[in-house]
């Protein structure tokens, strides 16, 4: 069993502000070690074995039903993926004082919010854009190319069709 945790690049680490982007990267590597269920909170801590259990054989990690010992175990290895993927949990807002799940909760609560609300911004400055008489369309297109990526990154579901229209309407009508 391999308990080295998986540990980001400084570029890819969480900072508050690269949310979606380092959301992706922490559900494949908990996924690829089949540690999820204990960022979801799906796999729940087993209560104490019984004094007379005799030595049980490990489970996989992907188990639903792991020992207790085993949920503790990877439990802390989940809750350290998040911890040493994210620079400063603390001053991020972060509760790293439970369980992985519970740290979990603290991301999704604090900036999946956020991370909406960025898009939806981001969205809006796009579909508010209108072009003038006055200035350069080529550089009027790129700038809407900018904030549709901007947006694309955020989060946004606006695909290539819906961009024309956008881009359709934000022409002068006459």
């Amino acid at each position: 069993m391999s308990l080295t945790t998986s540990t980001f690049s400084k570029a890819d680490k969480f900072n508050g502000t690269n949310w979606l982007s380092w959301r992706r990267l922490i559900c494949t590597a908990a996924v690829a070690k089949g540690a999820f269920g204990y960022l979801n909170g799906s796999i729940i801590c087993p209560s104490t074995p019984p004094a007379t259990t005799l030595s049980p054989t490990e489970t996989s990690w992907d188990s639903d039903t792991p020992s207790l010992k085993e949920w503790k175990i990877r439990d802390a290895w989940a809750l350290g993926l998040l911890m040493f993927n994210t620079r400063n949990p603390v001053g991020l807002g972060i509760n790293i004082d439970g369980t992985a799940a519970e740290a979990w909760s603290s991301y999704i609560n604090t900036y999946e919010k956020a991370s909406n609300m960025a898009w939806l911004n981001a969205e809006q400055t796009l579909q508010n854009m209108t072009y003038s008489d006055r200035t350069d369309f080529n550089n009027f297109i790129i700038n809407m190319h900018n904030k549709w990526s901007d947006a694309r990154a955020l989060g946004s579901k606006i695909n290539d069709e819906d961009f024309k229209d956008i881009i359709i309407t934000s022409l002068p009508k006459s």
